[in-house]
C-alpha cells in the first residue's frame, strides 16, 4: 500500500471520503517526514505547522459531518505556497533579508481561492531572492537541494516548491514563473510543472518588467493533481482588471488520456538561435513526439522563425528588479545576494529607450509566434537543455556548444513567458546519471486545454513522476 506521502490529492480525497484517512493523520504524517528530511533539503523558509493542524481538524470535522453535498475540491488537501506571495498570518520574506518579517495581513487573490476550497497550508517554500535567480540560493539560509542528489540544485526560483513536491511534502505546490521558474525546477526534480497562459491566475498587484510576463503556476507529481489545483486558482477576478477574461474552467477534464486526432505538433530542439541540449534530452523529445503521434497527432520537425528571446528577457528582468525592489534595497547592499545586486545595477542603468525597445521586440515576437501557431497547435521542446547542475556550478558549454552561463538553465523557457503562452514541463525519466530529464509542451496563449491534453497522453505513455524520492 502507498504511504501517506506518496498519495496524490485525488487519492487523499478518496481516502477522506471512505474514512480510511483523516486530514489530521495526513498533516501529522507529512510533518514527521518534513522533520526528517528538511535538515538536508531546505525546501521551506517558513512552516505553518500549528495553523495547518488547526485547519486539518476543521477539515476532518467537515468530512465527518458532510451529507450528500459535494465537499470543496481541496478540503483537507495539503498545499505549499512559494514565499513571494502573501498568505495571511505568515511573513512574506521573498528570500531576502531586507523584507519585513511581519505576518501578512491578507491572502493573495488566488490564495483566497485555495483557502475557500479547503486547502491546508503547510508553509512558504524557498525561493531565490525576489525570484531573480535560476537556483534557489539566498542569504536567509542554505540553498534548496535536489531530492535526487543533494549535491545538485533544485533549480529556481521555485526550487523549494519543486523539491518539496519531489520529496513527498504533500501533493500540491504553488510556484511562480517569469522565465522558467516553475518549469526548470520541475524538470530538475522530475515532477509536473504548469505555467498557465499569462494572467489566467489573478493577482492584487502586478509589478514592472519581468512581473508583467510572470504568472503563478502549479507543481505536482501527477497531471490530474496539477490540473485540479489550476482549476481552483484560475479565472477572472474584478480586483485584477488586467487579468485574463475567462470564467471557471475544469482543467481536470482535459487531463485524461484521449485521442489527439487533428492536433498539429511541431517538434524541435532548435529555436532559431543556438539552443544546444544534451543528446539524452533530445532523445526524450523524440520519444515524446512518437507518443503524441501514436495518440493521433500529426508531428512535424519544425522550428518557429524567431530571434533569441534572451535578447529581450534580461532587460525585462533587470528593469523589473530595479523598479519593484530597488527602493527597499537602498543602503542595504551587504544584506543582498550578489545576483540581486547585479540585477539592481543593470536595471537602474537602463535607459527608457532601451526598455521601450525591449517591449517592442517582445511585441514583434508575440506577433511572429501568433502567426506560427496558425500552422501548429503545440510546440514540443526540451524544458531544460541539461539535467540539474551542482549548486552554484557555472556551465559554459552544452553538448560541446558554447553558451552564456546566464542562460544555461533557461534556453527553452522564456519564450512562453514573453508570448504569454501556456507551457507544461513533463517528467521524462532519469538520465544515465540518475537525474531527472524533462520535455516541454507549449501552446498558443489561451489554449491551456490543448497543452494539458497532450501532457495527458505523454503521462499515459510513461512520462510521469517517480514516487517521492527518499533524499
Amino acid at each position: 500500500m502507498p504511504q501517506i506521502h506518496e498519495l496524490s490529492a485525488l487519492e487523499l480525497r478518496a481516502a477522506y471520503d471512505s474514512r480510511s484517512l483523516s486530514p489530521i493523520e495526513v498533516v501529522e504524517a507529512l510533518g514527521d517526514r518534513i522533520d526528517r528530511l528538511e535538515p538536508s533539503l531546505h525546501a521551506f523558509i517558513t512552516q505553518t505547522r500549528d495553523s495547518a493542524l488547526s485547519h486539518a481538524r476543521v477539515a476532518a470535522r467537515e468530512w465527518r459531518l458532510r451529507e450528500s453535498e459535494e465537499p470543496p475540491p481541496l478540503l483537507g488537501i495539503p498545499v505549499t505556497i512559494k514565499d513571494l506571495v502573501d498568505v495571511q498570518g505568515a511573513p512574506t520574506t521573498m528570500g531576502s533579508l531586507v523584507t519585513s518579517r511581519r505576518p501578512a495581513a491578507r491572502d493573495e487573490l488566488f490564495v483566497e481561492r485555495l483557502r475557500a476550497a479547503g486547502a491546508v497550508f503547510l508553509g512558504k517554500t524557498n525561493t531565490s531572492e525576489f525570484g531573480l535567480a535560476a537556483q534557489t540560493m539566498n542569504r536567509i539560509g542554505a540553498p534548496t537541494a535536489n531530492p535526487w542528489n543533494l549535491e545538485r540544485t533544485a533549480g529556481g526560483s521555485s526550487g523549494g516548491a519543486a523539491a518539496a513536491c519531489a520529496a513527498g511534502y504533500g501533493p500540491l505546490h504553488h510556484g511562480t514563473d517569469g522565465g522558467g521558474s516553475v518549469r526548470v525546477p520541475a524538470a530538475y526534480c522530475g515532477v509536473v510543472g504548469i505555467k498557465p497562459s499569462g494572467r489566467r491566475i489573478p493577482r492584487r498587484v502586478r509589478g514592472a518588467g519581468m512581473s508583467q510576463i510572470s504568472t503563478d503556476g502549479v507543481l505536482a507529481r501527477t497531471l490530474q493533481d496539477a490540473a485540479l489545483m489550476f482549476s481552483v486558482i484560475a479565472g477572472e477576478d474584478s480586483r485584477d482588471p488586467a487579468g485574463h477574461r475567462s470564467g471557471p474552467v475544469d482543467f481536470t477534464s482535459f487531463a485524461v488520456p484521449g485521442s489527439l486526432d487533428g492536433v498539429r505538433v511541431a517538434r524541435t530542439t532548435h529555436l532559431g538561435w543556438p539552443t544546444p541540449c544534451e543528446p539524452e534530452i533530445a532523445q526524450r523529445v523524440a520519444d515524446a513526439a512518437d507518443a503524441l503521434r501514436a495518440a493521433g497527432a500529426t508531428v512535424e520537425e519544425a522550428s518557429p522563425p524567431i530571434s533569441d528571446p534572451n535578447e529581450v528577457f534580461p532587460t525585462l528582468s533587470a528593469v523589473g528588479a530595479a523598479a519593484n525592489y530597488g527602493r527597499m534595497c537602498i543602503g542595504r547592499d551587504d544584506e543582498l545576494s550578489d545576483y540581486t545586486q547585479g540585477s539592481l545595477r543593470r536595471g537602474s542603468g537602463l535607459s527608457g529607450v532601451k526598455v521601450a525597445d525591449a517591449y517592442a521586440a517582445q511585441d514583434r515576437l508575440k506577433r511572429q509566434m501568433d502567426a506560427w501557431f496558425d500552422d501548429f497547435d503545440v510546440l514540443l521542446i526540451p524544458t531544460s537543455a541539461i539535467a540539474a547542475p551542482g549548486h552554484g556550478e557555472r556551465i559554459e558549454k552544452i553538448a560541446g556548444v558554447s553558451v552564456s552561463p546566464w542562460t544555461t538553465s533557461i534556453l527553452y523557457t522564456p519564450l512562453a513567458n514573453l508570448i504569454q503562452a501556456p507551457a507544461i514541463a513533463m517528467p521524462a525519466g532519469p538520465g544515465s546519471d540518475g537525474l531527472p530529464l524533462s520535455v516541454q509542451i507549449v501552446a498558443r496563449e489561451g489554449n491551456d486545454a490543448i497543452a494539458i491534453r497532450c501532457a495527458a497522453m505523454l503521462e499515459e505513455a510513461g512520462f510521469r513522476a517517480s514516487p517521492p524520492t527518499p533524499v
